[in-house]
């Protein structure tokens, strides 16, 4: 199912920068494995992570998950389900202001996923054909407010769920939302 050499003993492994195994490994119900490695940028470097997806195919490779490809996955998913993906951006919204950084090494080692199982449960019903599973999502979504949060001065992840919303709403232009996806800029 997975690239043998990506997935060993149940863990995701990269080969570059620094060779090993994630941090954590988590399987979402579509079968994509998602991993949290070792990153070394911010004000923390031992505590930051970068979180990378391995879809389940022999010839697949891990890579770095860029915001465009979750922001065009729900926009995708809003086409058909626009009252659950803003009410998916609102639930994320909060908990990106209530959640702390990891405060140790030991902390985030001893991490678990605290919003999939209300996410999943919350909104079973939202499968579009071609998209992540809203688990996989929700988890992508819980570890990029928790990476933010490592920098108390960085907020482009917490901008682009707002302005994924608004998007959505139809108060933000769309190119405004690409513009910060794809160039790192705000307008």
């Amino acid at each position: 199912m997975y690239n043998p050499k990506y997935i060993v003993n149940g863990q995701m492994w990269q080969y570059r920068g620094p060779k090993g195994p994630a941090i954590h490994t988590f399987f979402t119900a579509d079968g994509t494995a998602i991993g949290m490695f070792q990153g070394s940028r911010g004000v923390r470097p031992d505590l930051d992570f970068k979180v990378k997806i391995l879809l389940p195919n022999p010839e697949s490779v891990p890579y770095l998950l860029p915001h465009d490809e979750w922001v065009v996955d729900l926009l995708i998913k809003a086409q058909h389900y626009k009252g659950e993906i803003i009410g998916l951006l609102n639930f994320y919204l909060h908990f990106y202001e209530n959640c702390h950084p990891f405060n140790s090494v030991e902390e985030r080692a001893a991490y678990a996923p605290t919003t999939i199982r209300h996410i999943e449960e919350l909104y079973s019903n939202v499968k579009v054909d071609g998209t992540m599973s809203i688990g996989g999502i929700a988890l992508i979504l819980e570890l990029f407010c928790l990476c933010e949060k490592q920098n108390p001065d960085a907020h482009q992840f917490c901008l682009t769920l707002l302005w994924t919303k608004e998007c959505i709403e139809g108060t933000r232009d769309l190119r405004n939302l690409l513009n910060i996806v794809i160039r790192h800029r705000e307008y």
